[in-house]
């Protein structure tokens, strides 16, 4: 339908629902216990905890029905419901897809090398093993933490170098974007 101009909307969609899909699913409806979503709250972030973030449970075959299996059931079922509107909108469908696997890889690599959690997405870091797990909904970038005034730093934690995410921006970009501390709230 518009191309290429398909991928930032794409970007800022994927990021939204994954704020969302953390907040409310996995977090709202997934702490009432023996639900579909309780593995979230109730396996994977008690898991994290024990073990200083990093999660054994990644090491098992991904499609299983354990914790690991339901988000990656999950994501390829959200996948699959986007094929029919492949057509309609290639880039932004595609866009999607792609951001479905590296939400699943970054997840993935981040708890199984907790070092590089902690340096490349220090908002999730934040969200596991800061004081409030009722904040960094997002995985990652932590756009929508910003925008929901939902990003809580640790006192502790590493810091993003932007609000972006991005590991190095160029000199004239980074000028303009708000420092992180300067939005996020401090735990």
């Amino acid at each position: 339908m518009f191309g290429p101009l398909e991928i930032p909307v794409a970007l800022f969609t994927a990021n939204a629902v994954e704020w969302a899909m953390h907040k409310y699913v996995l977090h709202g409806l997934g702490k009432k216990p023996g639900t579909f979503w309780a593995f979230h709250f109730h396996e994977h972030h008690k898991v994290v905890r024990q073990h200083g973030y990093y999660d054994p449970n990644y090491q098992r075959f991904p499609l299983g029905l354990h914790a690991q299996g339901k988000e990656t059931w999950a994501l390829i079922a959200a996948s699959v419901a986007l094929l029919p509107a492949f057509p309609l909108a290639p880039w932004f469908v595609g866009t999607l897809w792609y951001c479905a696997f590296n939400y699943y890889r970054v997840h993935k690599k981040s708890h199984n090398n907790p070092a590089w959690g902690k340096q490349h997405v220090p908002w999730h870091y934040d969200h596991h093993m800061g004081r409030n797990p009722g904040a960094n909904w997002c995985v990652t970038r932590p756009w929508f933490d910003y925008l929901m005034g939902t990003r809580v730093f640790s006192e502790q934690g590493h810091r993003e170098l932007n609000v972006l995410g991005l590991q190095a921006l160029p000199a004239w970009l980074d000028k303009l974007l708000p420092q992180p501390g300067a939005l996020g709230k401090s735990a």
